[in-house]
């Protein structure tokens, strides 16, 4: 008996072996070095892969260079092929992408497939431009053109439904896309629309659709076109994306016959069963509560001791500077005592510090961890962060944080003699997981008043200790690159931080920066975007250090240079106020804007600084450096957007009622500007109803200078420079980011045109112009060109206009 059944074991598992050997398998090509260009920018092409195997479909992943042997791609071999990198594809590989396809290999394509070929050169794939080849001739793909693009009216049809998805997962949409344009295809081929879009002018295209080849060069073959359907950045468009790769793939194996029909039901109930996401938290009441340090936006931490010991960063290593600056925030809560000395820089600021008597004295500890013996007294033990997990690090600090720990590998805590509190090495499956639970834990003793955007790798640079003292979360939802590390979905990490902002106060900031490079982090306009929703204004900051000392220090008030009285009003001149902006990047301030102020042509011509007002609570020592060495011509004026950095359109969005989500942020802004004699702000955008509120809320200032550049919408001098109703002027930027054709004064004159007087908010982007630059702008700008402070153009524009 035992002898059969293990025949009969034998015989299954044989005959499993077998199915599972014939089973048809799915191509992908994924090539983190290949652009990607256009398609569906939420589900990156290691993500498309992933996907189709959640749904139990085997998945092979080819490299750009796999695809040009047919050894490895062959239909024979590959039935299916799912090309999920938009417009871009390897040119060395389109002599056998066609050989395959003319063999009745299917595709699965995103974009506007084989326009952008690529090479590769010194090892990195470069994309050649624009070259077609998707038309049906003996040396290309066969797969199609394309239409457009034009505006759809929002509306998005589908006429037949092969894939059987439900029409309620389309989003209504208005964006600029292309379609796909079935004129170059032989007679023999037909199209089944899949989605259609409809544009303004009635007419309606295919979106996305099925061709079947029975052409005689790819007779057979079947192509999925999911063209720009699903280019959208939300959610939504991921979920879209996701349905239609699964379902398109579904489908050529069922039309192959290698998917049977029982199988093909089974999946499509399964996605059917797949919901789309529900919308990030909203409609919240507006609770803001009083903050537990007092009664200033950023915490400030009691005066430093009269005496530092600073330690040299360049000597420890990764380990050892995380768990000193876990000692940096945690005695920082009794007394400010431990700066960090991480370059040159913070060497001069700690000078400065000396200088000004906001302390006696420093000395350069020779033995680090002496200052566990001295001042360790309050430490609690060790958290183990998980060295697997990307941004496990974040997780240990966050926690340790709370449990008044450091964060230290097992080695590092039997030197220090800290016995392990928790060890979190392999407890979450993924950083969202572990995000939900640090708050869901130790939200009792994490703080509701601040949090932090913070880059994962400056972990090791000591810039978190501040966050530390103030048990501020740490927190850092992905984006497209980082998303590549295993355990990471910027989608549910998004959605993790909405779900914590949603309980935290309104109108308290959120330190760091979203942005980590291209495509790490979710970015600058997404972050603001989600901090702004929720009423949560950013203070830039993710370069920072020492700030748990720095903000010890009280500085009352820091009085501008007094300015001289504007020059006489000539009827024939233009008057421009030259106006630095990203100074609400306090990092900057650090070393970056000494460049201009020591400069040869400083204090030469008119120059106003964007700084942002938190400067005052973080940094004030360093704000008082530039405030003395200001001359008249110069004028520190509020950057963006007031209090911290944020979208006027979408703050409080998150709210029922968005007004009391402003009024806390223009109160905060009015109470921040005057002890820096501030009388202008730079909303980073906003219509006029939104800079009316400013205008109501800071009755002190002389103008608005509104926008980070000038905006497509606000072309000519009549649309860049008026008042509001109540009398404000307003100067909307009338220069861009980057050099336009004959520089900021060519767009100046553009937008002025024969208008006389004319007054102008010269916005200048300290990252493009070096201080050589704009003196060479000052020289070359012409007799009928007045340079003059904001306060100037203001008092200039009333006598004006009456």
């Amino acid at each position: 008996m035992n002898s059969l059944i293990r025949t009969l074991a034998a015989i299954a598992l044989l005959s499993a072996q077998i199915q599972a050997a014939d089973a048809p398998r799915v191509g992908v090509l994924v090539d983190d070095s290949l652009p990607v260009l256009g398609g569906a920018p939420t589900l990156q092409p290691f993500k498309a892969a992933s996907v189709l195997r959640r749904y139990g479909i085997e998945v092979v992943e080819f490299s750009a260079a796999d695809l040009a042997d047919a050894g490895k791609l062959n239909a024979a071999r590959i039935p299916v092929l799912v090309l999920w990198n938009g417009n871009a594809f390897p040119q060395p590989a389109l002599a056998n992408l066609r050989a395959f396809h003319a063999a009745g290999g299917s595709l699965v394509t995103s974009g506007v497939p084989f326009t952008h070929p690529c090479e590769l050169r010194d090892g990195k794939w470069t994309d050649l431009g624009h070259r077609d080849a998707f038309s049906h001739t003996a040396d290309r793909m066969g797969t199609g053109g394309f239409g457009g693009p034009a505006k759809s009216d929002g509306t998005l049809l589908v006429p037949q439904n092969p894939l059987g998805f439900k029409s309620e997962i389309l989003p209504a949409s208005r964006a600029r896309l292309q379609w796909f344009e079935p004129g170059k295809l032989p007679a023999e081929d037909t199209v089944v629309p899949l989605i259609q879009l409809r544009t303004a002018d009635g007419k309606t295209h295919d979106a996305a659709a099925i061709i079947r080849h029975e052409c005689a060069d790819f007779r057979g073959a079947r192509d999925i076109w999911l063209g720009q359907i699903a280019a959208g950045e939300e959610e939504a468009d991921r979920y879209l994306a996701s349905q239609l790769l699964v379902r398109g793939v579904l489908w050529l194996l069922h039309d192959r016959q290698l998917l049977g029909d029982a199988d093909w039901l089974k999946h499509i109930a399964s996605l059917d069963e797949t919901k789309p996401p529900v919308p990030l938290p909203a409609g919240l009441a507006y609770r803001e509560t009083p903050r537990p340090w007092g009664d200033t936006f950023l915490p400030k931490s009691k005066a430093p001791a009269r005496h530092l010991f600073a330690v040299q960063f360049d000597k420890l290593s990764p380990a050892e500077r995380i768990a000193v600056t876990c000692l940096q925030g945690l005695t920082s809560r009794e007394q400010p005592r431990i700066w960090l000395l991480r370059n040159a820089e913070e060497r001069r600021w700690l000078e400065w510090h000396k200088t000004k008597g906001h302390i006696d004295s420093f000395e350069i500890v020779a033995d680090w961890t002496s200052l566990f013996r001295d001042y360790g007294g309050n430490v609690r033990g060790a958290i183990i962060a998980d060295p697997q997990l990307y941004r496990g690090e974040l997780l240990a600090v966050n926690v340790a944080a709370c449990e008044d720990c450091i964060v230290a590998s097992p080695e590092l805590a039997a030197k220090l003699g800290l016995s392990v509190k928790l060890d979190l090495r392999g407890k979450f499956a993924t950083y969202a997981e572990g995000q939900r639970w640090v708050w869901k834990n130790y939200k009792d003793r994490l703080s509701h008043h601040l949090a932090d955007y913070f880059v994962p790798r400056r972990m090791k640079e000591g810039t978190f200790a501040y966050q530390y003292q103030w048990r501020a979360p740490l927190v850092w939802p992905c984006g497209a690159v980082d998303e590549r590390n295993a355990g990471a979905d910027r989608f549910e990490e998004k959605r993790a931080v909405a779900e914590m902002f949603a309980e935290m106060s309104p109108n308290s900031p959120v330190l760091g920066f979203p942005y980590g490079g291209e495509g790490v982090g979710l970015g600058e306009p997404p972050g603001v975007e989600l901090a702004s929703r929720y009423a949560r204004p950013l203070v830039c900051s993710d370069f920072l250090a020492n700030t748990s000392v720095t903000s010890g220090v009280a500085i009352e008030r820091l009085d501008q240079p007094a300015a001289p009285a504007p020059p006489p009003l000539e009827r024939d001149k233009i008057y421009v106020a030259l106006a630095l902006s990203d100074g609400d990047n306090i990092n900057a301030w650090q070393d970056f804007f000494r460049r201009y102020f020591e400069h040869p042509s400083f204090g030469k011509f008119p120059l106003a600084f964007g700084m942002g007002p938190a400067i005052r609570d973080l940094n004030p020592a360093v704000a008082q450096w530039y405030f003395e060495h200001a001359t008249p011509l110069n004028e520190f004026i509020c950057d963006v957007s007031g209090a911290g950095y944020m979208q006027p359109p979408n703050y409080g969005l998150a709210f029922a009622d968005r007004d009391p989500a402003w009024a806390g942020f223009l109160d905060w802004t009015a109470r921040m500007l005057p002890p820096l004699g501030m009388r202008t702000v730079r909303p980073v955008e906003g219509d006029d109803a939104q800079l009316a509120r400013y205008a109501k809320a800071l009755p002190f200032c002389h103008s608005l200078f509104s926008d980070m550049g000038c905006y497509r919408g606000y072309r000519g001098i009549e649309n860049l420079t008026y008042h509001l109703p109540g009398g404000m002027p307003v100067f909307r930027a009338a220069t861009t980011w980057k050099n336009y054709e004959g520089g900021p004064i060519g767009e100046i004159r553009s937008h002025v045109g024969t208008k006389r007087p004319a007054f102008v908010n010269g916005f200048i982007h300290c990252w493009t112009f070096k201080p050589e630059d704009i003196a060479r702008i000052v020289a070359e700008a012409g007799p009928d060109i007045v340079f003059v402070t904001p306060a100037q153009l203001a008092q200039l524009y009333r006598t004006a206009n009456k």
